[in-house]
């Protein structure tokens, strides 16, 4: 087994789609030199889970062949952080800090 490391263009520097460009021509190497897509996985953690998940959206926007599996691991994908859970975990944790300066 071979493990490849993606040191894609990061924003703000390079803003969207320059990490996706970067995965999208990466992924077309490897299938040019004949790595089978079933062999592949692609796998990110944080924004690299969500740069997964766009990735493998404009795969199959592109009728591209997609991986045998993806792996996202806390994907960042509420770039407004409105989400229900995030805007509890924020209450809960102003809560926290509260309590914390109440007992000191």
């Amino acid at each position: 087994m071979s493990l490849l490391h993606l040191e894609y263009r990061l924003a703000p520097e390079h803003p969207l789609p320059a990490a996706v460009d970067d995965t999208l021509a990466f992924y077309r190497a490897l299938l040019r030199d004949g790595i089978s897509s079933s062999r592949l996985i692609i796998m990110g953690d944080s924004a690299g889970g969500g740069l997964t998940l766009l990735t493998v959206q404009a795969l199959l926007a592109r009728n591209l062949p997609i991986p045998r599996a993806i792996i996202t691991m806390s994907p960042w994908t509420d770039f407004s952080s409105s989400a229900r859970n995030t805007l509890d975990n924020i209450h809960q944790w102003i809560e926290a800090q509260f309590q914390r300066q109440i007992s000191d």
